[in-house]
């Protein structure tokens, strides 16, 4: 599926940003909250703190480059959206595109498996409008 960005704003989908800049992608990751009535952001890279805010489902919670989050990690990223009803809306950065990220192994299969339909190139979006 292709979101929009004002539908990816005001949506609890969670989605894979990459393209353009990581300030663009934080803004993103501002506006989604701000769209969200009563959600608060939660901007971290810390395994500890991504993982206890998992279970914050009022939350956005942006992750600048998820290449650098563990294996470990990412597999409970992958449970929370298996398993809860109730979670937080993921931004998760990438540098590249989910196929770099994957080949160097800062990917886990099946975090870009759960996220495939909601990838997003911010970059090719933005030379669309």
């Amino acid at each position: 599926m292709t979101w929009s960005l004002d539908a990816l704003k005001k949506n609890r989908v969670s989605a894979l940003l990459y393209g353009g800049t990581e300030p663009e992608r934080r803004a993103l990751a501002v506006a989604a909250s701000q769209a969200l009535e009563g959600a608060t952001l939660i901007e971290t890279s810390d395994p500890v703190a991504l993982e206890r805010a998992l279970g914050n489902g009022r939350a956005v919670v942006y992750v600048p480059d998820v290449t650098r989050v563990p294996a470990a990690t990412q597999r409970a990223v992958v449970r929370a959206l298996r398993e809860r009803e109730e979670r937080p809306k993921l931004l998760l950065g990438l540098p590249g595109t989910p196929d770099q990220a994957a080949q160097k192994g800062g990917l886990t299969d099946d975090l870009r498996y759960w996220l495939a339909s909601a990838t997003v190139d911010l970059k090719a979006r933005a030379s669309r409008h």
